[in-house]
């Protein structure tokens, strides 16, 4: 039972308010931490089931991975806030000193900022490829639960990945950007699918 929302209502209080972090970074994060609770819960609801005993051992290691997966995101979460912070302080040095130094720490900030969300999509990614087998195995009771991650995980790549374009617009080196724009399409076109293929496991509208 939930007993306190009082975190939650912190934290949307604070994506709420005029302060640019935390932003759609740390909500893509958040959603595949939520997203990864919901399955591992399902996974421990399945594995109390005698009917689902052939799946038990499976269920079990899913549900480390599962585990550890939220974590992961919930660190990112923190992380994506920190990267835009030290971008924009990055970018206020760099209009008040024109030296190397500093654009040297814009550059650098750039990258920390595309490689935490590159992270979260990922991280995403891979629950998204569990979920179908969530789908698959667990018990009729909690479909709505699995249908509900699919789409959290789901949104949590796609939220990832638009941070990783935008800050790929004030990125240099423009043969890295198209590269990293043809894997965030990629990346984007293949949640799409192991989205729909995940719930189509679920018989439930997409």
């Amino acid at each position: 039972m939930l007993k306190d929302v009082k975190g939650l209502s912190d934290f949307c209080a604070e994506l709420s308010s005029s302060e640019p972090s935390p932003g759609g970074g740390t909500a893509s994060a958040s959603a595949g931490a939520m997203a990864a609770s919901l399955l591992a819960m399902v996974c421990q609801i399945t594995r109390k089931n005698k009917k689902h005993e052939e799946h038990w051992q499976e269920l079990e290691m899913m549900t480390d991975s599962l585990l550890t997966l939220r974590d992961e995101l919930m660190r990112l979460a923190m992380e994506d806030a920190r990267a835009y912070d030290v971008l924009v302080e990055a970018m206020r040095r760099r209009k008040m000193e024109d030296t190397h130094e500093a654009e040297n720490a814009v550059k650098d900030a750039l990258g920390g900022a595309i490689e935490v969300p590159q992270k979260t999509s990922r991280a995403c990614a891979r629950i998204l490829e569990m979920s179908s087998r969530v789908a698959e195995i667990g018990v009729r009771s909690a479909y709505s639960d699995v249908a509900v991650a699919i789409h959290l995980a789901e949104a949590g790549v796609k939220g990832a990945l638009v941070n990783v374009a935008v800050n790929l617009e004030d990125y240099e080196d423009l043969e890295y950007v198209e590269e990293m724009k043809r894997d965030v399409k990629n990346q984007s076109e293949r949640a799409s699918r192991a989205a729909k293929e995940a719930l189509g496991r679920l018989s439930v509208p997409a």
